[in-house]
């Protein structure tokens, strides 16, 4: 269904000579990833009222999908697959946020989003193949990615040492490691298609 609507929008914008017809295919999946993340942001923000959570949930898919826009990552092979595992994935947040009460984990967290933030500083972007980006693309998101998670890096920081602020750091916290582990995912995808490329060739 949201293939569906993406590929009308996309055709609609080409009728209307608004995008170049070599670009439509590109300009479908583009809006496939930004309807889903639509639904999967209005779901757990949802969630996140039901559960007394909606800052925090805030916090969460606000780092999420700032960082990820430009850092790229694995996508599920269906929408469906892509809305499961995201919420999973809050819903396994969550959890976690809520067992960390020790001060000690002040130190954890950082060290952690530390770690984090190296792996995605040094791995963004990570293309998707339905989504090929050109040299100039991939340097521009490159430099987008790393200021974004620079700046969620420092939010974490400094926000853990404020008592008034540290379970929403927690979140930010979480929310890289997502990131990195979405990205690592994609990074093996891609070497791995690119043997099986070779090999077929």
């Amino acid at each position: 269904m949201i293939k569906l609507l993406s590929d009308k929008i996309a055709y609609f914008l080409e009728s209307r000579k608004l995008i170049e017809s070599e670009d439509t295919e590109v300009c479908s999946y583009g809006l496939e990833v930004l309807i889903s993340s639509l639904i999967n942001s209005i779901l757990v923000l949802t969630l996140g009222i039901i559960l007394n959570k909606f800052l925090q949930t805030l916090v969460f898919v606000g780092c999420y999908c700032y960082i990820r826009q430009y850092s790229g990552g694995y996508h599920a092979s269906s929408h469906t697959k892509c809305i499961l595992t995201f919420l999973c994935m809050y819903l396994a947040t969550i959890l976690i946020a809520d067992s960390i009460h020790d001060i000690h984990s002040k130190v954890m967290i950082i060290a952690i989003s530390t770690i984090n933030w190296t792996s995605i500083y040094l791995l963004s972007p990570a293309e998707h193949a339905n989504n090929p980006l050109s040299n100039d693309e991939l340097i521009s998101n490159q430099k987008k990615a790393r200021i974004r998670v620079t700046l969620f890096l420092l939010f974490t920081i400094i926000g853990s040492q404020v008592h008034q602020v540290y379970e929403y750091t927690v979140y930010s916290a979480l929310a890289l490691c997502w990131i990195n582990l979405m990205l690592i995912l994609q990074v093996i995808k891609n070497k791995g298609d690119t043997k099986y490329e070779k090999t077929v060739r």
